[in-house]
């Protein structure tokens, strides 16, 4: 086979090879004849191909989208997460169930999904924003200078991801295990539908705190938009207590901000202490 087929047959490479050919300039397609588009079919075979793609383990079987009606399809989908979601019984099954729901847009394209790391039964749950497109390729919920600010900040505390006893360790888990895309509606329907896997993690790790890092993760968690105001405010989510602190991103773009997020780490910490 050539590059040619090799190419053609992989979604991704596709999609990449495409996307090369558009920061080239070539930004129209020009045939040798019209094309009619509404002679095409109603699904191209690469959609096909990209709605086939796994992006984890399989996990609970989920209605189909033509099962979710236009009317109510929100309050369906959501349901049928808080089903699964409520069927997983470790942090594994959560992730995966979590990576393979497919009622929601945000999987659509995605190229891997994210997992929770640290100890699964950790005296602190980290919620935090969706990864970054690095993040997703990367695997991991925060990347570079942002991982390594994270864990200096925990570590003043004396919390660690790797940490293996659960009373100075951190879990660390995304809103969302992609990258959060589409617009205004779509966003707002993805964290709807993905909440409920964020409340069965935090009643299968029981920690005694909740971090709530980031203004996407408080959208979902609390329902509130403004991260300024509620940042360091002590909040509920299920039966637990959540503090909410500025993500490392926040930090590196403005480094004053960090004497906040040290007055957080010391309102953790001695919370923690009881």
């Amino acid at each position: 086979m050539g590059i040619r087929a090799d190419i053609e047959a992989d979604y991704h490479a596709s999609l990449s090879a495409l996307a090369w050919q558009v920061d080239l300039g070539a930004d129209e397609a020009i045939c040798e004849a019209p094309v009619n588009a509404y002679d095409l079919p109603e699904k191209a075979e690469y959609l096909q191909r990209a709605a086939s793609v796994s992006v984890a383990p399989a996990a609970p079987k989920t209605l189909t989208s033509q099962q979710v009606t236009a009317k109510s399809g929100g309050a369906e989908a959501i349901a049928e997460a808080a089903r699964i979601a409520n069927t997983c019984q470790t942090r594994e099954a959560l992730d995966s169930a979590a990576a393979t729901f497919e009622l929601c847009d945000m999987r659509k394209g995605a190229r891997g999904a994210v997992a929770a790391v640290g100890h699964a039964l950790a005296d602190v749950l980290v919620i935090c924003d969706p990864p970054t497109t690095e993040g997703e390729r990367a695997g991991r919920a925060l990347v570079d200078n942002e991982s390594i600010l994270f864990e200096k900040v925990f570590a003043a505390i004396g919390l660690g991801l790797d940490t293996p006893n659960p009373a100075g360790a951190i879990q660390l888990a995304p809103a969302l295990p992609w990258p959060l895309r589409g617009g205004e509606g779509e966003r707002a329907e993805a964290l709807a539908m993905m909440r409920p896997f964020a409340l069965r993690r935090i009643e299968l790790a029981a920690p005694k705190a909740v971090v709530i890092m980031g203004h996407i993760a408080l959208e979902m968690l609390l329902g509130e938009t403004s991260l300024t105001r509620a940042r360091g405010n002590w909040a509920s989510v299920g039966e637990a207590r959540a503090l909410v602190m500025l993500p490392p991103r926040i930090l590196l773009q403005n480094p004053s901000a960090k004497r906040d997020t040290w007055a957080d780490a010391l309102a953790l910490k001695a919370m923690l202490r009881g």
